[in-house]
């Protein structure tokens, strides 16, 4: 049994990553392909999946109608993308057995078309909170999907009016998050922890907290702050950016979830980043940074997917450095704003409960068809196109079938023999 497994950028990539971990754990013999769109497939590559083509993130970052010089930029470094990824599809069109998309409805149109094959779509790019899907995009998706798993419960409500097959199992973004935490501090220390995005933007964005942070130290001493960095980062230049802060400022790799679990709140500058952080219970403050994804419009948009626990600033350090200082000393505020955030994004599980249902659709379906056929084949005498172990199998199967159909008969008419005698 194949498996490809579609997905757009490194969110997307991740998530897919995690159900294809899922699917793996179920039958070891499945093969998974992964093809990422705007990414090298890290995500897969970190869980040993096979991972086909790659290409490094457009100028715009996928936010291509931001900005109209990003725009141009994307259309002039990635116009053959598009043709280069549906000719590794085309590819391996027989080699695959069925097709995982996780990203939007362009991706999904590529996928279906060059495989030939419906999909089971894993919708993360879009919410009814933010926005609606649109009438075309509605229109695909009952023509092209197999299911849609969305990304929160009032989207599947939404497609379900639209005659869609849709779902919310959870989101796979909040999976594999709570593996091994490590408490980041010690006693009555109070910590604040900084995401400044996995993006190029990143080193801009951390000047702008840096800004944050200064307010913060004129108004209260005791405090520890701590950069989650993401691996697409680079470390030296991240502390090139707020030089009069390094020895204030931890910055890591891999801490991720322990930096995020022991904060009282996040500054975040990252997309998925702050619904992970909500996840795990902990407020997030944010504020128009650089980069497409962080302008003020689209961190609006946020903030009707997250919430209350979701807190959205102008950019003005003294202001936000108040704010902050007041929902750590607040401590009802603090528990509410943890528990509305945790709320509003949902439950993990996300991934396992996809691969779970596609493999008993799939897999399990495959299967039985298989056997039913060989059974079938085996009675009519045909085993030509059997695999010879099956065959053996099977063989021995219908004698033992055979031998006792016929004690059962013997059994039955003992009876009428004894009658007779």
């Amino acid at each position: 049994m194949n498996v490809a497994i579609l997905s757009n950028s490194y969110g997307e990539g991740r998530s897919g990553a995690l159900i294809a971990k899922e699917l793996k754990s179920l039958n070891k013999d499945i093969k998974i392909n992964a093809f990422p769109l705007i990414s090298f497939g890290e995500e897969y590559e970190r869980r040993n999946i096979k991972v086909i083509g790659g290409h490094h993130p457009p100028p715009s970052g996928g936010f291509l109608f931001k900005s109209a010089r990003k725009f141009f930029a994307d259309i002039t470094e990635t116009f053959f993308l598009p043709f280069s990824y549906v000719d590794k599809l085309r590819k391996f069109r027989k080699a695959n057995n069925f097709l995982i998309v996780v990203g939007d409805i362009p991706l999904l149109l590529l996928g279906c078309i060059s495989m030939r094959k419906k999909a089971y779509f894993i919708a993360l790019c879009k919410s009814t909170y933010i926005s609606p899907h649109f009438a075309l995009e509605r229109f695909f998706m009952r023509k092209v999907t197999k299911k849609v798993f969305t990304h929160d419960k009032v989207t599947a409500g939404y497609l379900q009016k639209s005659s869609i097959d849709a779902e919310f199992f959870g989101n796979p973004m909040m999976d594999d998050l709570l593996g091994e935490v490590e408490p980041f501090t010690k006693g009555e220390e109070i910590l604040i922890g900084l995401l400044p995005g996995s993006r190029k933007e990143a080193y801009k964005n951390m000047s702008r907290i840096g800004e944050v942070v200064k307010e913060i130290l004129t108004r209260k001493k005791n405090l520890r702050f701590a950069v989650a960095l993401s691996h697409t980062v680079d470390k030296n230049k991240m502390m090139e950016s707020v030089p009069e802060l390094t020895k204030k400022i931890d910055f890591l790799y891999g801490r991720f979830v322990d930096i995020v679990s022991s904060s009282g709140v996040v500054i975040s500058l990252g997309g998925t980043a702050s619904e992970q952080a909500l996840y795990l219970k902990t407020p997030v403050v944010s504020f128009p940074g650089s980069g497409a994804q962080n302008t003020r419009s689209r961190l609006r948009g946020q903030k009707k997917l997250l919430g209350d626990a979701f807190i959205l600033l102008k950019f003005k350090p003294k202001k936000i450095a108040e704010k902050i200082l007041e929902i750590l000393e607040n401590k009802d505020l603090l528990e509410e704003l943890k528990l509305k955030g945790k709320e509003r994004v949902g439950e993990s599980g996300g991934a396992k409960r996809i691969a779970n249902y596609i493999y008993n659709k799939e897999v399990k379906t495959s299967m039985n068809h298989k056997d039913h056929k060989e059974h079938k084949a085996i009675n009519c005498g045909n085993t030509k196109n059997i695999n010879t172990e099956d065959t053996e199998k099977l063989i021995v199967l219908k004698k033992r079938k055979n031998t006792e159909d016929t004690e059962k008969k013997q059994r039955k008419d003992e009876p009428q023999r004894a009658q007779r005698n």
